[in-house]
């Protein structure tokens, strides 16, 4: 009887298969994460930045970043840690603490120079910055500031429309010989050419030198387009008169007019319709009593399809 009772009490104690598994699976599991945040890794994070104290003497060659790229060395765990604080906060590098090269025109970027720390609240291996080298030229001759233009050929695809283009920087500073600078008034960048766009764009364009011994401040700039889909609307408006002092009243048949216009999908606010405004002038007409509609004021970013009746009849009481 006891020896029954002893047999049992072992076969009790001993783990199922199932446990015996899970077990084993917990332990690699457990063994593996370790070894992974003890692994030294490479990783690449975005932080951004601000300049101060930039040089006055100098102007930059290619635009002053707002982001830096870091390429970082270390273990999973400092890593993970690190990648908890994103977004990151912004760093403010000072120009007077970054070193120099080339005559004092070239200023580097290093982690030593830069309290990286204050944002990524780590200390950590950085291996590469970028960019790591800021590039300026000295201010000499005449230097001004020019727009710059896009030549844009773009169609959207059928029920597709766009809003303006936005180029930024939208001006540019050139630097030169005096005769050779007052001669520029806009520079141009590379031609860009969209066809049945159904989809927002953005890119960087190169700027093309108007005169191979002047310097410019931006070696490209950006271009974005927002694109979305035509929704078609349709409102009834009041027809205003332009008065003349001849007339002591005009009545106007219809006093209303149907207009159809298409705008982008939620980039029109109903408010926005009071910018609609309708007018007849009376003394620009070529009948007796029917005067040519127009619209006087139209908001932004629409596209009129229909106007009806394009024409309304006027009756005259005059003083």
């Amino acid at each position: 009887m006891n020896q029954s009772n002893n047999s049992y009490s072992k076969n009790k104690l001993k783990p199922g298969k199932a446990t015996a598994f899970f077990i084993c699976l917990a332990v690699s599991s457990l063994l593996w994460l370790l070894h992974a945040l003890n692994t030294i890794y490479n990783y690449t994070i975005i932080v951004p930045v601000s300049f101060k104290n930039l040089p006055q003497n100098k102007i930059p060659i290619s635009q002053i970043p707002n982001h830096l790229k870091l390429d970082l060395k270390a273990s999973g765990l400092k890593l993970l840690l690190i990648s908890a604080n994103n977004p990151f906060s912004k760093i403010d590098i000072d120009f007077n603490s970054l070193k120099t090269t080339n005559k004092q025109n070239n200023y580097v970027l290093e982690g030593s120079n830069i309290n990286f720390i204050s944002s990524i609240k780590f200390v950590t291996d950085i291996k590469h910055i970028t960019p790591d080298t800021l590039y300026f030229t000295e201010k000499n001759g005449y230097q001004k500031n020019v727009p710059v233009k896009v030549p844009l050929f773009l169609t959207c695809a059928q029920g597709y429309g766009n809003k303006k283009p936005v180029i930024s920087p939208s001006y540019i500073t050139i630097l030169g010989d005096t005769a050779v600078i007052k001669k520029i008034d806009t520079v141009y960048t590379q031609p860009v050419n969209l066809v049945n766009l159904n989809k927002s764009y953005s890119s960087s364009i190169v700027i093309i030198k108007p005169n191979s011994s002047i310097n410019i401040s931006e070696a490209d700039v950006n271009i974005s387009i927002d694109v979305d889909k035509l929704v078609e609307h349709s409102i009834n408006i009041p027809v205003n008169v332009i008065k003349n002092i001849k007339y002591k009243e005009v009545a106007i048949f219809p006093s209303k007019i149907n207009l159809k216009y298409t705008c982008l999908k939620n980039n029109f606010n109903s408010n926005d319709t009071l910018l609609f405004k309708a007018s007849v002038d009376i003394t620009k007409t070529n009948s007796i009593n029917k005067s040519s509609v127009f619209l006087s004021t139209v908001p932004g970013n629409v596209n009129i399809l229909n106007i009806h009746p394009k024409e309304v009849e006027f009756l005259i009481i005059k003083k």
